[in-house]
């Protein structure tokens, strides 16, 4: 049986990092996992992370800072307790039990 969980990054970086833990760590094909914003508005998440500057002017505004971004994925019940361990590590959250 599967799962739905979700985590919210504050960056766009933590964000793939999430899913890249996900495919590669968790064999979680890449189908199965959205990422979206949070609200309406487009958004590469609350502050700029490195890959968020513009290239011309290295400053870090030019990409829309609305809000959080919010990574799901339908995820095997057997993988859930370790795919949610693998979401909070990606936005820097604290181990289960810590």
């Amino acid at each position: 049986m599967t799962r739905r969980i979700s985590a919210e990054f504050e960056t766009r970086r933590q964000a793939e990092l999430a899913v890249e833990h996900l495919v590669q760590e968790y064999r979680v094909d890449r189908s199965a996992i959205e990422v979206a914003p949070v609200g309406e508005a487009n958004t590469a998440g609350t502050h700029p992370s490195g890959a968020d500057r513009a290239a011309t002017t290295g400053e870090p505004d030019a990409s829309a800072s609305h809000g959080r971004i919010r990574v799901s994925a339908s995820i095997e019940d057997s993988q859930a307790a370790a795919a949610e361990t693998a979401l909070r590590q990606a936005r820097g959250g604290p181990e289960p039990g810590a």
